[in-house]
């Protein structure tokens, strides 16, 4: 019996079908990147195969027939159209058009992933996503086969009815409403978990990995979010103006504020997005708080050194001097607009972190690929079967943690956490079996403690 097996890269998964005994006889996949277009500044979504041939039909899909929707559709859907295209290479399907019901029952099967047995041949696959993840992709396939070619008609659009409400109609009648869910689709339950906390052994293993394997670039953005707090994508975002030296001796000011010239994984939550560079002059984008113009967070001398350290360490004239690829790209497609009033050299704004092969800004696919290899050299679990878990947000949660277990009240950790309200912190409490043993300690001790003094009296 033969295996199918994957390998993840950083522009998509790659399959290679091994025989039966374990000699590889196929390599098949579809791969992709996101480009943004000098002019119109509009986001582009490329899939081609693995020879660098374009898949028409996707990119025409995912430019033209859903362009002008949402950014993360157009992701899910990219990603979703990776993984369909991977499957008919690995079926012999050259038109979508001919995709049978059988093949669709394989599909699903396919796009499951993980660890299963097939009479012919079996998949042993990294990644396992979630029921949420699986709908989510078959809801892309729907759309796709019926935009692009009409098709309405196949198993997938098989529907089943699940329940029945009853409401007022117009007029104050009964008027029953009919519940259906696609039959292809799985059921997804109502309780959603908060992705786990990196704890403080596991912090000092990564910061070895890092020590040992990367560099300064990977200790600071780890740190941002461990010990500030921040979201990925604030950390992305960040430019060389928004490193502000404090009112408070000793310590400077991070501004977390969105631009024009971000792209939306460079975009933080809570503060103002502009709409057009005249937004810029708008009081509102000047203001701090939530929901305003931007926001401040204040971090220690140490840490704005290393953001220094590693903005001279990367924009060194040896380095740059060896490439100029990476010159003229620093120079192009590295610049960020300029709104605030801090001095800068030639008073040209830069995104502070940036992809060490290319010298244009990290992406947030290229962080996570990057995270991913750290946290399997630091043995620390990344749900490998599934998609689901964000790994950069764990820091965020062991931020959160940290406040709780130091005693913050919840008006504290909403102020850490730059949150609207506070009912949203309540997220960030997320307890394993070792804190809740942890707590009942504790609580036993004090328990203890209040009884002694009541004896003693």
């Amino acid at each position: 019996m033969g295996v199918i097996k994957d390998i993840q890269t950083s522009l998509g998964t790659v399959y290679e079908r091994y025989d039966r005994n374990n000699e590889l006889i196929q390599t098949f996949g579809s791969i992709g990147f996101i480009k943004e277009s000098t002019g119109q500044k509009k986001m582009y979504f490329i899939i081609t195969d693995l020879s660098g041939n374009l898949i028409d039909d996707a990119n025409v899909y995912l430019n033209e027939k859903i362009g002008d929707d949402k950014y993360k559709k157009r992701e899910t859907a990219f990603s979703a159209l990776k993984v369909f295209f991977s499957f008919l290479k690995l079926v012999h399907i050259d038109n979508p058009k001919n995709i049978t019901n059988g093949d669709i029952r394989d599909l699903r099967l396919f796009l499951e992933g993980g660890q299963k047995e097939g009479s012919i041949w079996s998949i042993d696959l990294q990644i396992r996503r979630d029921n949420q993840t699986f709908n989510n992709y078959l809801n892309v396939y729907r759309n796709f086969l019926e935009k692009m070619y009409g098709i309405t008609d196949s198993s997938l659009f098989e529907t089943t009815t699940v329940g029945t409400t009853v409401g007022k109609g117009f007029f104050a009648h009964n008027q029953k409403n009919v519940q259906e869910r696609y039959t292809a689709n799985k059921k997804v339950s109502q309780q959603q978990s908060v992705p786990k906390y990196i704890k403080p052994y596991e912090y000092e293993k990564i910061m070895e990995v890092v020590e040992e394997s990367y560099g300064l670039r990977e200790k600071v953005i780890i740190d941002l979010m461990y010990n500030y707090g921040l979201r990925i994508g604030e950390v992305l975002g960040l430019t060389f103006e928004d490193i502000e030296p404090s009112y408070q001796s000793g310590y400077y000011n991070l501004i977390i504020r969105d631009r024009m010239s971000d792209k939306p994984t460079q975009r933080a939550k809570g503060v103002m997005t502009p709409t057009s560079t005249d937004d810029y002059n708008n009081r509102s984008y000047s203001t701090e708080g939530n929901h305003l113009g931007y926001q401040a967070i204040l971090i220690d001398e140490e840490m704005a050194d290393f953001i220094e350290e590693f903005i001279d360490e990367s924009r060194d004239d040896i380095v740059l001097s060896k490439s100029i690829k990476k010159r003229e790209n620093l120079k192009n497609k590295a610049i960020a607009d300029r709104v605030g009033t801090t001095p800068l050299l030639n008073n040209e704004n830069q995104y502070i972190f940036l992809n060490h092969q290319h010298y244009t800004p990290l992406t947030q696919a290229g962080w996570s690929y990057i995270l991913r290899e750290i946290f399997k050299r630091a043995g620390i679990p990344i749900d490998k079967r599934t998609k689901s878990t964000n790994l950069s947000h764990r820091f965020r949660h062991a931020f959160a943690m940290k406040k709780v277990k130091q005693g913050v009240q919840i008006v504290e950790l909403q102020e850490a956490l730059r949150h609207a309200i506070s009912e949203s912190c309540k997220a960030y409490y997320n307890p394993d079996d070792e804190d809740k043993a942890d707590l009942l300690r504790k609580h036993n001790e004090r328990f203890k403690e209040a009884y002694d003094k009541t004896s003693i009296k």
